[in-house]
């Protein structure tokens, strides 16, 4: 223990409630204190060497919990110094705006994509475009319903009316298409990084699974540094106070006695609840069921205001759903016409059967 003043307070508090015995119970204790305590942390026949374990571990919960704390004070510190420094360099040399911004997209993986394949999987690759425009191409991930592409793409975007479209195929040889769904840059306005799931819509207009992205735009570096530097401003000054409450329970552990200490032990004061930040407001956290992607599909997205700065229409009605492989050089492979085959192979074997 640190303090032997806080041994003979914890060994007189025991012997009061235990009247004299050994033991009491964890009941007997609730009734000593009047109210209802949590007690997780001790027996049910509480011996005094169980009272001293559970106040020493308590102290050294508390003491962890501290130094935790400073260490994130002094992290989020030191990150808003380094946005101070790139903010007062940008004001120095004017060059806070940025002529050629780009959506830095991360396309990690898809889930619950329909069977393709006899063995009920399928083999997907995505396709990446702006305005109509193909910017990348991934590789396909074989016999897989649930890929992991973990793909980064860096998309060029000058203003918000770009149209951003992620198209999802099966087999790069004979591309059968499996659903898309559109990426408004809208969402993205904020300069943070979003992550969520979109909804793949296919060919008839049905859901054909989900893809998660991470997707983040920055295009003033001003504002992006001044968004941050008023972050860990709030972080510094909400765990600051985390950290005063803290500091001042464990205070009164050292100095507190009788049922004072005791309810100030087994009744700790209550975190401060932090405040939804505006991510947790605007966007989606990963869902646990489809129904929660809807908002990412193109039922919903693109909005009707925004318009795409080519002609194109992005009315899937409207429009060709082209295979990747139109634009690519890559020649073609023809399709195979099995029935044919099929026919082909039968009278050969005729033909050998009528010779024997």
């Amino acid at each position: 223990m640190g303090s032997r003043g806080r041994v003979k307070q914890l060994e007189k508090i025991h012997s009061e409630i235990a009247g004299g015995g050994s033991c009491f119970t964890t009941r007997a204790l609730k009734k000593y204190l009047g109210q209802e305590v949590n007690t997780d942390m001790l027996p049910s026949s509480v011996y005094f060497s169980d009272v001293l374990d559970a106040y020493q571990g308590e102290i050294t919960r508390l003491n962890d919990q501290e130094e935790y704390l400073k260490y994130q004070i002094n992290q989020y510190k030191v990150k808003k110094r380094m946005h101070l420094a790139n903010y007062d360099q940008l004001i120095e040399t004017g060059t806070g705006n940025i002529k050629e911004s780009r959506l830095n997209l991360c396309i990690e993986e898809a889930r619950e994509l329909p069977a393709m394949n006899t063995n009920n999987t399928a083999d997907p690759f995505f396709t990446v475009k702006c305005d109509e425009k193909l910017i990348h191409t991934s590789s396909v991930i074989p016999d897989t319903a649930d890929p992991v592409w973990n793909v980064q793409v860096s998309v060029p975007v000058q203003n918000k009316t770009h149209l951003i479209e992620i198209e999802v195929w099966d087999d790069d040889a004979n591309p059968e298409f499996i659903g898309s769904f559109f990426i408004e840059i809208e969402t993205f306005t904020d300069q943070m990084i979003h992550t969520r799931w979109y909804d793949l819509e296919g060919p008839e207009g049905i859901s054909n699974g989900e893809v998660k992205v991470v997707g983040q735009w920055v295009y003033d570096m001003l504002s992006f540094h001044e968004m941050y530097i008023d972050k860990y401003d709030h972080l510094i000054s909400l765990n600051e106070k985390i950290l005063g409450t803290l500091t001042d329970h464990v205070n009164k552990l050292y100095t507190l006695d009788g049922k004072e200490l005791l309810l100030s032990w087994l009744c700790p004061p209550q975190p401060p609840v932090q405040p939804k930040n505006r991510r947790s407001q605007h966007y989606l956290s990963i869902p646990t069921s489809k129904n929660n992607s809807i908002l990412g599909s193109p039922r919903t997205s693109p909005s009707k205001s925004i318009k795409p700065l080519s002609d194109t229409s992005p009315d899937r009605s409207d429009r060709k759903i082209l295979s990747p492989l139109a634009y690519s050089n890559k020649p073609q492979r023809p399709a195979t016409d099995y029935f044919a085959v099929g026919i082909y192979l039968t009278n050969r074997a005729k033909r050998k059967t009528g010779k024997k």
